[in-house]
């Protein structure tokens, strides 16, 4: 096989050889062509490229990029200057054209993509069913058909030494803050890595606070999520390969805040939102607080509520505080197994499991069948949480407030509650408090947290996005209607 350019042997050199590495000499044309056969669509290579290439001559033509883009009827074909830029268009699913002193790239992707269907983590039950896949060129037409916006904007990142994979940050040009811009960029810069495999190795590398259970970057399937996201202001960082887009920055109340809240209607979601904080707090709370009274203060409760109690625990071998901790772990290796089953046995899998060992464990007589409500109800509390980073931190923590209540009471439960609540205050996600709006007492940021205020009410953007680093001088706002 003749190949006709040194800088054929260039590119063939820095690449190891595999069996669908080609290399397909073009003698009219006198060019080599190189393409890797596994990623790229082979019909458009035969079709598109090699057989006009193998027909028309090249001689005397006075502009071989004027020439390429006549003859070859194809959307994508650009100059590479450099022998790495030409490798890396060779590794990211195009064909190269190798002349005497330069290298062309021409677009012919050939991969299998996943067609977009409903997230299975983020079920709507009134809105758009269509999610994020693994091609972030599927994304990024999903995400622009819904923001057909000129002010739109791709800054495109290649983070990984061996991976190569490539990052965008995603944001509205005249709306994001520039110095939140200007700080995202600067920390996708600053990522060190052989491979960047999933978007969630990205968020632990961008995060604030590297030792805080609490996530600061919102990973979310749903392209209207991200829209919404992006007219307040936030950005929006997409990883090839991965169905995940992260969202920053991320406030506590973001995490309990749904597509359906907007959805339907105002009172129906402020309902669905009260409901979640509720959730939050049995999910936390009340395993602790049964210790509590139980253990150190019988006497807040009812008499009869007491004598109650003590009735179901008569005969159990464990103290209160082991079975609880027992029925908690219980719980959770009947859910991650649930979670590790294949899908059709896995749903069933946990709420039998759950039942069937529920029930035999107070016949056994190892548990009281209140601490199995206690428990069951803490578990219904964490599945009404929609995040599941945010629902797993709150099913973790359960367990050292356990700990601090069996030592201390009450005081325990709260003291822990308390310093839990002063972590939160100090943690920041790109500079914006996690604990925005309440600690500002920004009166329009308040209407959309707790409640979900008629449409018409909500028309300013948040100040916290719009200006994380200046709180003195956030009075002015965007409407969202400008």
């Amino acid at each position: 096989m003749t190949i006709y350019h040194k800088t054929t042997h260039m590119l063939l050199h820095r690449i190891h050889p595999s069996f669908d590495v080609v290399v397909r000499p073009v003698p009219n044309a006198k060019l080599d062509v190189v393409f890797i056969s596994s990623i790229v669509d082979l019909t458009r290579v035969e079709d598109r490229l090699l057989k006009p290439l193998t027909h028309i001559s090249i001689k005397r033509i006075p502009n071989l990029s004027v020439w390429l883009n006549d003859t070859l009827h194809l959307a994508s074909i650009k100059r590479a200057s450099t022998v790495d830029e030409a490798l890396q268009a060779l590794l990211d699913n195009s064909a190269v054209l190798c002349c005497s002193n330069e290298y062309f790239v021409v677009g012919v992707q050939g991969l299998t993509r996943r067609t977009p269907e409903e997230p299975a983590t983020e079920v709507a039950i009134r809105g758009p069913r269509d999610g994020f896949t693994e091609s972030i060129d599927t994304n990024i037409s999903l995400l622009r058909t819904r923001m057909k916006n000129p002010d739109l904007t791709f800054d495109k990142f290649v983070i990984g030494e061996r991976s190569k994979t490539t990052v965008l940050l995603t944001y509205i040009r005249d709306l994001a803050n520039a110095d939140l811009v200007q700080e995202a960029t600067n920390r996708l810069r600053q990522v060190k890595i052989d491979g960047l495999l999933d978007a969630g190795i990205l968020e632990q590398w961008i995060e604030d606070n590297h030792w805080s259970p609490y996530p600061q970057i919102q990973a979310t399937e749903r392209p209207d999520k991200v829209a919404a996201a992006l007219l307040e202001g936030r950005l929006a960082f997409f990883v090839d390969g991965t169905p995940f887009v992260l969202l920053a920055p991320a406030v506590f109340i973001s995490f309990f805040q749904t597509s359906d809240d907007y959805t339907q209607r105002w009172w129906s979601g402020t309902a669905l939102r009260t409901i979640r904080l509720i959730a939050l707090f049995v999910s936390i709370f009340i395993p602790s607080f049964y210790i509590a009274l139980t253990m150190f203060n019988p006497e807040l409760m009812p008499l009869n509520m007491t004598l109650q109690l003590a009735a179901t625990r008569e005969g159990i071998p464990l103290p209160i505080v082991m079975e609880a901790i027992t029925m908690e772990v219980m719980v959770e290796l009947v859910r991650e197994a649930g979670n590790r089953m294949p899908q059709q046995m896995g749903q069933s899998y946990t709420i039998v499991g759950g039942l069937v060992i529920g029930d035999i464990a107070v016949q056994a007589g190892i548990v009281s069948p209140i601490m199995v409500v206690a428990v069951g109800l803490t578990a219904l509390g964490a599945f009404a949480i929609p995040n599941y980073e945010a629902a797993l931190v709150t099913r973790m923590i359960r367990f050292p407030m356990l700990i601090a209540t069996s030592l201390f009471g009450i005081i325990g439960t709260l003291g822990f509650a308390l310093i839990f609540l002063a972590h939160l205050s100090t943690l920041k996600s790109f500079g914006v408090p996690y604990l925005t709006p309440f600690g500002q007492l920004s009166l329009p940021d308040l209407k959309d947290t707790f409640a979900r205020p008629p449409v018409q009410v909500t028309t300013l953007r948040p100040a916290a996005y719009l200006s994380p680093r200046s709180w003195l001088g956030r009075a002015r706002y965007r409407a969202k209607k400008d």
